[in-house]
């Protein structure tokens, strides 16, 4: 799956983040759409919409009619039950992709690169045991505060700030940043490594052995559009709900 994204984002290397991030939202709207019209029910959906319709204005001509305006009402609300019944295969199958799209898009568009300007902090758990001596020397990026200790936890935290990109520590299993050619920021971090952590948290390192988990601390990344300073979820919706929407215009898909 990075291989996949690395290569639909390989047009956006030379651009900044928010390019790819705006690229991969318009594609996956439109994805969802045609996933949408293919999983459901189109004449069912379309036939519904016309009688919900009608309903309405049946019971704006019928003001005069309290019974038959009740009568529209209750027939309203048994359409719409029925109408989320149609609705629900198809998102229940959309849902899928959506993770796994999300999933890498927080991967790489929801934290500011790692440089000098940027420090940042970890913290190793370790399973049973903190190993004697110090900690090490990452292979790349810097440690810029020493290594605090809190033994009835078990666990070790520091500050770093990256170079090129990166910060190595294989000696704890510690990789985060990237220089891929994505143009876009891939977050790694150490956990137990499995096919379903892989998909949900595609930024994930093999942790070393006696090393229960470690949790770094990146500062979050902002995108100004229109004056406002938006989190990549946001830029995801709203770009990838346009998308869909224009989607369903040009192939005349019911929702």
């Amino acid at each position: 799956m990075n291989t996949l994204f690395d290569l639909l984002l390989k047009p956006f290397q030379s651009h900044p983040p928010l390019w790819g991030l705006l690229w991969i939202s318009a594609l996956s709207g439109l994805m969802m759409i045609l996933v949408f019209k293919k999983t459901s029910n189109q004449q069912a959906i379309s036939a519904l919409r016309r009688k919900m319709g009608s309903r309405a204005l049946g019971m704006l001509l019928f003001l005069e009619s309290p019974s038959t305006v009740l009568k529209l009402a209750f027939g309203l609300i048994i359409d719409n039950f029925i109408y989320l019944w149609h609705l629900l295969k198809p998102m229940l199958i959309i849902t899928i992709p959506f993770i796994v799209i999300a999933a890498q898009l927080d991967a790489r568009y929801s934290r500011e690169p790692l440089d000098a300007g940027n420090p940042s902090t970890a913290t190793v758990y370790w399973e049973s045991l903190i190993p004697s001596g110090e900690m090490g020397t990452p292979e790349q990026g810097f440690l810029i505060s020493p290594v605090v200790t809190i033994t009835d936890s078990l666990e070790q935290s520091f500050s770093f700030v990256g170079d090129e990109g990166l910060f190595v520590f294989d000696g704890i299993g510690i990789r985060l940043g990237s220089r891929g050619p994505s143009g876009s920021i891939v977050v790694r971090g150490a956990e137990k490594s499995g096919i379903i952590q892989a998909l949900l948290r595609p930024w994930n390192g093999s942790v070393k052995e006696g090393v229960l988990e470690v949790r770094s601390h990146i500062q979050e990344k902002h995108y100004i559009i229109l004056g406002g300073r938006w989190g990549w979820f946001t830029v995801f919706l709203v770009f990838s709900s346009i998308s869909a929407i224009l989607g369903a215009v040009v192939f005349k898909v019911k929702v």
